[in-house]
């Protein structure tokens, strides 16, 4: 296939950032453009793009890009899916595959059962490994995510209801309506807020990783 035009590129960035996935993307693309215009296997690597926080979607000078920032945008990419390949990294970065491969055999990096490694683990990627053999799977996601802490989704949204149409005048009488808040909840309020973190995490996946 010919390599996606610009304006399939822009029209991609748009579907990703209104929360669909790659299939629903390349089905609007293709109704409109045309049976061929768009694989789906191309889409979802553009998604491996724009998930790395590369929404850059013109085209390139011919001349190509200096070494080190195509070095970063690949060690980035494989931070962001352990999972990815070589050749899904050449096609959203527009590289030869082996490129890829040669960038990350120099920055120390190996495949092993299937997901890429430093030769010298740290901490998160033994745990990663260890993850990997137990049959779990690990989500991507921001490091701070607020749509998938139970503070900000369900106790701190509890708390500014609590104070819909109050005023506190001073110091101690907000220390005392905050006592007051935490102490009135039973056991099984803040259970119920954790227990809405399998809810929480799925539409996180429905939505591609946006906020919810």
């Amino acid at each position: 296939m010919s390599e996606i035009s610009e304006e399939i590129r822009y029209v991609m960035l748009f579907y990703y950032k209104k929360g669909k996935n790659a299939a629903q993307t390349c089905r609007q693309i293709c109704e409109v453009y045309g049976a061929d215009a768009v694989s789906e296997r191309r889409t979802q690597e553009w998604f491996v793009r724009f998930r790395s926080g590369n929404f850059d979607v013109k085209d390139r000078p011919r001349s190509g890009r200096p070494v080190a920032e195509k070095v970063d945008e690949i060690l980035q990419l494989v931070k962001q899916d352990r999972h990815v390949s070589c050749q899904e990294i050449a096609n959203a970065l527009r590289i030869n595959h082996m490129t890829v491969w040669n960038h990350l055999k120099q920055a120390g990096y190996a495949k092993k059962l299937d997901v890429w490694v430093p030769h010298e683990l740290t901490q998160s990627d033994a745990v990663c490994m260890v993850g990997l053999e137990l049959g779990w799977e690990v989500l991507m996601h921001p490091p701070y995510s607020p749509d998938l802490a139970p503070s900000d989704y369900y106790l701190f949204r509890s708390l500014q209801n609590s104070l819909d149409g109050k005023t506190l005048a001073d110091k101690r009488a907000v220390e005392n309506h905050l006592k007051n808040f935490f102490a009135d909840k039973p056991q099984k309020f803040y259970t119920d807020g954790i227990m809405k973190l399998p809810e929480k995490w799925q539409k996180v996946i429905d939505n591609n990783g946006q906020y919810i």
